[in-house]
């Protein structure tokens, strides 16, 4: 809400229009729907807010995922397809599929620090249920209300890619109604965890810390610096030759990423949340 305010209606409404929402994606398949939402001029002070954290407004699931590719790709439009390549009967191919690539719409630095802020998201908030050792893996998790509001029922959901740092694949996972426990990353991050462990290896991605550990012949083992001062925290992973980032303020180390005990490279990045 704070968000929207501050961009304010008319540009938060172009952003809606530039990321495609009002339109169909292209898909090389029939029957695509487009997103329902005001038009500019219908937005006042309360529509601008409940919009700011989702609702008053409906995309599709692939404009979501399509929406979600831009951000973390370096800011580009892309136009999803079913087929990558084309393969004879010997396995061979024959032709590639590569679609243009589209407008940017966020400027390259916007999409790293989404990266970085989405990849917090698995290590210390709410999608830790989709981590995956040996992979940085950025997510948002869902839970939406389905009308009538106060009816009990949800929609929960996790969008997530992986590799964080350079993403070979984007996914989501929708459950429509779930029994019991509701919220996104409860229900839907492990499911997306199943996921990405199979769709991973299947891309060629391997986990970092084995393939550079192997290679480099210099593992080495995270600390937990949990609950420790900063500069006591920072001077430890210092000795250990690891990197770090650091999200929020203060002295005193709240959580971190990679969970300690985990076997990482030399110079391997920490992420810290700081209280």
């Amino acid at each position: 809400m704070v968000i929207g305010e501050k961009l304010g209606a008319e540009l938060f409404h172009d952003y809606l229009m530039r990321f495609g929402f009002h339109e169909k994606t292209g898909i090389d398949l029939p029957g695509e729907a487009v997103g329902i939402m005001y038009s500019a001029d219908k937005i006042g002070p309360v529509e601008l807010a409940t919009m700011a954290f989702g609702q008053s407004l409906t995309i599709t699931p692939l404009q979501l995922v399509t929406a979600a590719a831009t951000v973390i790709n370096g800011g580009y439009r892309v136009t999803p397809h079913i087929g990558m390549r084309l393969l004879d009967a010997n396995g061979y191919v024959t032709q590639e599929f590569a679609p243009p690539v589209g407008e940017q719409i966020l400027p390259t630095e916007v999409s790293d620090s989404m990266r970085f802020v989405l990849e917090s998201v698995v290590s210390v908030g709410t999608g830790q249920r989709t981590y995956i050792a040996g992979y940085r893996v950025g997510a948002k998790t869902a839970t939406s209300q389905k009308l009538p509001r106060g009816s009990g029922r949800y929609i929960s959901s996790i969008m997530a890619f992986a590799p964080a740092d350079e993403p070979a694949v984007v996914a989501l996972v929708l459950v429509d109604e779930p029994k019991g426990a509701y919220y996104g990353g409860q229900v839907t991050g492990p499911i997306m965890q199943i996921l990405l462990e199979n769709v991973l290896p299947y891309l060629g991605v391997t986990p970092i810390y084995v393939t550079e550990a192997e290679q480099d012949g210099a593992p080495v083992i995270v600390p937990d610096i949990r609950g420790m001062e900063k500069k006591e925290a920072l001077r430890i992973l210092e000795e250990s030759e690891l990197e770090h980032d650091i999200t929020g303020s203060g002295d005193s180390i709240l959580d971190q990423f990679p969970i300690p005990g985990e076997v990482v490279n030399r110079g391997e990045r920490i992420l810290l949340r700081v209280k």
